[in-house]
């Protein structure tokens, strides 16, 4: 009986296995919410299979995990990836190092899923397989898309659009045509995009793929949005929610209500919208990871209750929207691409320094060629001579070119370094300007409460009521803080050595006094900090007196120099 069952459960494993490798083609046409059922399978079936069986199941559950849990793709990928390599098995190797790729692209780790996709990339050059090559350029470009790198995004996309349209696989082509399309959408272009999303749905309806689709369907509509084709736009993205309904592709439908809701805003259908906010609300509660779309719905409340004229609710959402924001700008990808850049230059070089190294070995090979040639024709002598003098040129190329590849290395940490310096000179004084912007839009504003105050309103009571709504409108604006709250942010980013130095040297500092300390030393005037604080002259003049006993400073002493010695 146990026999039996060794043998069933073998069948099946064999039966599973066939149909995971058949599948490895096509992992890009699947919906990540079909495959719970399969998920629980594999599950089942993996303590019991055996080691080269297991191999095909740890890189089918790595693929399954994608949009589930990338922290499982990563653990299933990794195991998968050794395994692969023990048993000499490259196909595998090339599908557990796109796994990777996908795991850690998924987590924002992009120097990592560079890394394994360009491997990847690698072996299924080497095993020749069109699908796998396209899927993995394909990887490559979505990576560069999302942290903005649009133009190698645009590259990649586009050979893999080659390769699919020399394949002729119709379906494929579809799916790179609205890549393409959006990402001529990230770089504004939206007349060319909404061009490579019309022949995407064209040859998507054949194959009736709805959440393909409806995802084209999203695209088109806020192209449509965003060039104000208000009615092409809710028309689109009515069809779009339509069809998410019907599959119950939630994620996908809480995209599309937002959208919907900036269209209604828009044509002041002011109720729908508030309606289709709230509907992405309730879904969106029930995301794992929800930040960007629950900003997004802050940032369309905000603007709706400014529309209706509900100022209080209208701060309120903004509030939480640059809330919302700022947690999102704290994993802020612009030193990840930065450092993306790095690798991928340093991966071109090394390309480089590889290319030189074939072409010197096939010289050296070329050479030794000679000489045989030279000994079976006894003209040994002439042909010494001549590998001599050819040795000395190619010794000399090598030398110049690694001579050239020095300099333009040093020539690029030049300029990178320059480029540095200019941005953050740029930086200092756009900070400063922002500053006195700030100073002189608070003092304005004040100004002009003051002066609506002073008005008597006893006799016209009409106008009364207009002048005090005129007050309550640029309170709510004096209120609202948005050139502070960047002025703060941008402080911190550009005096972080100074602010950290700052704190380890008096850690007894609250937030208000190294606010303080930072502007002193930016020397603005305490009126320009009034200003910029929303405070009175008084209030700065106490606080820096404070400021000063926390530095130990003495009455003859510069509190600027004090700072600026920090």
């Amino acid at each position: 009986m146990n026999i039996l069952k060794k043998d069933l459960l073998t069948s099946l494993l064999a039966l599973l296995i066939g149909l995971l490798s058949y599948s490895q083609v096509n992992i890009w046409d699947e919906n990540p919410n079909d495959s719970q059922i399969e998920l629980d399978s594999l599950l089942t079936i993996l303590p019991k299979a055996e080691e080269e069986q297991r191999l095909v199941l740890l890189n089918r559950l790595a693929e399954i995990y994608w949009f589930i849990d990338p922290d499982k793709t990563i653990v299933y990928g990794a195991e998968a990836l050794q395994l692969s390599k023990a048993y000499n098995d490259r196909s595998q190797e090339g599908l557990a190092l796109i796994n990777l790729c996908q795991g850690y692209l998924l987590k924002d780790l992009y120097d990592d899923a560079l890394r394994y996709g360009l491997q990847s990339l690698e072996i299924r050059k080497e095993l020749g397989n069109k699908y796998d090559v396209a899927y993995t350029l394909r990887t490559l470009g979505w990576l560069y898309y999302d942290i903005g790198y649009f133009d190698k995004a645009l590259e990649y996309h586009k050979e893999v659009l080659q390769m699919h349209e020399k394949i002729g696989d119709m379906q494929r082509i579809a799916y790179s045509y609205n890549s393409i399309g959006l990402i001529h959408e990230q770089k504004g272009d939206c007349n060319l995009a909404l061009t490579f999303f019309k022949k995407s749905l064209e040859l998507k309806r054949p194959f009736n793929n709805k959440d393909r689709i409806s995802e084209t369907m999203k695209n088109m509509g806020m192209c449509y949005r965003k060039i104000d084709d208000l009615d092409s736009a809710k028309q689109l993205l009515e069809a779009s929610l339509e069809i998410a309904n019907q599959i119950k592709d939630e994620q996908n439908k809480v995209e599309i209500l937002n959208e919907l809701a900036i269209v209604n805003l828009k044509l002041k259908n002011y109720d729908i919208c508030l309606t289709l906010l709230n509907e992405a609300r309730l879904l969106l509660e029930g995301f794992k990871d929800n930040k960007e779309w629950i900003a997004e719905n802050y940032r369309i409340r905000s603007d709706y209750y400014l529309e209706i004229g509900n100022y209080k609710e209208a701060l309120f959402n903004y509030k939480k929207y640059k809330e919302a924001e700022s947690d999102i700008f704290s994993k802020d990808k612009s030193q990840k691409l930065t450092e993306m850049r790095v690798l991928y230059e340093a991966e071109r070089r090394e390309s480089e320094i590889k290319l030189l190294e074939q072409q010197r070995n096939l010289e050296t090979q070329r050479r030794q060629g000679i000489m045989l040639v030279a000994v079976l024709l006894v003209i040994i002598a002439i042909l010494i001579i001549v590998s001599l003098r050819s040795n000395i040129k190619k010794k000399k190329a090598i030398f110049e070119q690694n001579e050239k590849l020095s300099k333009e290395r040093l020539r690029t940490q030049l300029l990178l370094k320059e480029k540095l310096e200019n941005k953050l000179d740029f930086k200092m004084k756009e900070l400063t300007n922002l500053a006195l912007f700030i100073s002189q839009r608070s003092a304005l504003y004040k100004e002009l409460i003051k002066s609506f105050k002073s008005i008597d309103f006893k006799d016209v009571n009409d106008i009364k009521k207009r002048v005090s709504s005129l007050i309550k409108e640029y309170s709510f604006k004096l209120n609202l803080n948005e050139d502070i709250e960047r002025f703060h942010a941008n402080v911190e980013t550009l005096q972080n050595d100074f602010l950290f130095r700052l704190k380890e040297k008096y850690p007894s500092l609250t937030e208000k006094e190294t606010q303080l300390a930072v502007q002193v030393k930016m020397k603005l005037s305490s009126k320009e900090i009034s200003n910029i604080n929303n405070i009175s002259l008084s209030s700065v003049e106490i606080a820096r007196h404070r400021l000063r006993k926390k530095l130990n400073l003495n009455k003859s002493d510069s509190l600027t120099e004090a700072l600026e010695n920090i």
